[in-house]
C-alpha cells in the first residue's frame, strides 16, 4: 500500500486542514499518520480516531496491517 493512497482516503473522509501519511518501516505495511482537521471540533479523541479507523476499515482487510495515528482540530494543530 502507498501512503498516497491512504491520504486521499483520508481526504475523502473529512475536511482536511492538513494530513501526512508516512510508511517509516519502509515495507508497506506500518503507516503513522496525522490528520488536522475542522470536522474534529467538539469530538473527544477516540471520536475523532475512529472516525478515520472505521472509514479505513476496508483497508484493515486487505492491505494494511497498522496505523498509528495523530489528529487534532485546526486551533489545537497550530498552538502546539
Amino acid at each position: 500500500m502507498k501512503t498516497s493512497e491512504i491520504e486521499s482516503a483520508i481526504r475523502n473522509l473529512v475536511k482536511v486542514t492538513h494530513v501526512e501519511v508516512l510508511n517509516p518501516r519502509l515495507d508497506g505495511l506500518h503507516f503513522e499518520a496525522v490528520v488536522v482537521s475542522e470536522d474534529f471540533r467538539g469530538k473527544s479523541l477516540i471520536e475523532q480516531h475512529q472516525i478515520i479507523m472505521n472509514g479505513l476499515k476496508n483497508y484493515f482487510h486487505s492491505s494494511l496491517h497498522a496505523l498509528s495515528l495523530k489528529t487534532s482540530t485546526p486551533e489545537k494543530w497550530k498552538d502546539r
